[in-house]
């Protein structure tokens, strides 16, 4: 499960560009679909269970998972770090972490009201489109 979360985090993190520089608006709209229910399922968990969806899962499946499972799956810290101190040999604060994915939401917000601005078909016109629509 850890996996999961790990390619979901990471992808809204690196589709964050799509919403400011929309180069595929197809690939940008699905994005921008994924990035709302993905805060948003993340905020809700975190005021109704005090903590991402994800983790509560993660969590549920160790504790009826093998019991030979490694001491770092049988942690009870959060996701985020675990993934830190593997990743990066850190240990964030949970009031970092906190800070960092509010920033990150902010961003996605940031985001998405520009990308709604925009035009929803923002491609160039060829000159024959434009003639017909024009007539």
């Amino acid at each position: 499960m850890d996996v999961v979360h790990a390619l979901l985090m990471g992808l809204w993190i690196l589709g964050l560009p799509l919403l400011f520089w929309p180069r595929w608006p197809g690939l940008t709209r699905a994005y921008a679909l994924y990035a709302i229910v993905f805060v948003v399922l993340s905020q809700v968990s975190h005021f109704a269970i005090g903590e991402c969806f994800l983790t509560t899962i993660s969590r549920h499946l160790q504790r009826n998972g093998p019991a030979d499972a490694p001491a770092l799956m049988a942690s009870r810290e959060w996701f985020t770090v675990r993934a830190s101190k593997w990743l990066f040999d850190l240990i964030p604060s949970h009031r970092t972490i906190i800070i960092v994915s509010e920033i990150l939401i902010f961003i996605t917000a940031l985001g998405e009201l520009l990308r709604m601005r925009r035009p929803l078909d923002a491609r160039p016109r060829s000159p024959e489109r434009v003639a017909r629509r024009t007539g």
